[in-house]
């Protein structure tokens, strides 16, 4: 009887372990210099709102001539796109194992540098925003990837990694950014900030000419301010 239990217990076990990993992703890379297997335009629906969820890909959004929407990487892996009231939705899903070369990369141009929302998530790869302004806050966001921004202009923002390093070049805000990465650098160059309130848990911080460990506040009640931090890196702000 005690056999016949663990038996069960056993398969149970083994069954609920299927269901786990059938709602994962398993991401396996060569790294060789196989070219992926299609490059595609998936869009050239015109939008004011930008909105991106994806679970493996690069993202790069930045001014173009057109409205267009770009897809290079393997076909299964292939995002979804819809639009609807301006807003224009990317999608991908990844569920189970996936063999790639490298990361698939998804570009969005826009021939208007102006963006109403700008809201950008994928689970496994890089942000790039180059040359685009929003009228409201915007939210960028990986696990696992940096993040890289030049010339953005914005209301406010929320800018995340888990694991990656975090370039701005040319912010300008109105009410204050929040920045964070758990293990990478921060770097931050030519910004309008007029505060900032700085934390790292093993790292430097450098302001323009004041340098400091672990802390560092100026102004942090003024209107537009700077929060950042990472748990293993260096902040600089020049």
């Amino acid at each position: 009887m005690k056999n016949i239990s663990k038996k069960f217990g056993l398969i149970s076990l083994l069954f609920s372990l299927a269901m786990i990993l059938s709602a994962c992703s398993i991401i396996i890379s060569n790294h060789d210099d196989t070219k992926p297997e299609i490059k595609t335009t998936i869009s050239n629906q015109g939008f004011n709102k930008l909105e991106i969820s994806v679970a493996l890909a690069d993202i790069s959004v930045k001014y173009g001539d057109k409205y267009q929407v770009e897809y290079e990487g393997p076909k299964n892996l292939k995002p979804t796109v819809s639009r609807k009231s301006g807003i224009l939705t990317i999608k991908q899903s990844a569920i189970g194992i996936h063999q790639v070369n490298s990361d698939p990369a998804i570009t969005i141009t826009v021939p208007k540098q102006l963006v109403k929302k700008l809201t950008l998530s994928t689970n496994d790869g890089d942000i790039e925003v180059k040359n685009i302004a929003t009228t409201s806050p915007i939210s960028l966001n990986t696990n696992d990837g940096d993040i890289n921004i030049n010339n953005l202009k914005a209301l406010s923002g929320k800018i995340n990694t888990n694991d990656g390093d975090i370039t701005i070049n040319k912010l300008s805000s109105k009410v204050g950014f929040k920045v964070n990465t758990d293990d990478g650098d921060i770097k931050i160059t030519q910004s309008n900030f007029t505060g900032y309130k700085l934390n790292v848990s093993d790292g430097d911080i450098k302001v323009k000419n004041t340098s400091t460990t672990d802390f560092f506040t100026e102004n942090q009640n003024s209107s537009n301010v700077l929060t950042a931090s990472t748990q293993d890196g260096d902040i600089k702000i020049k």
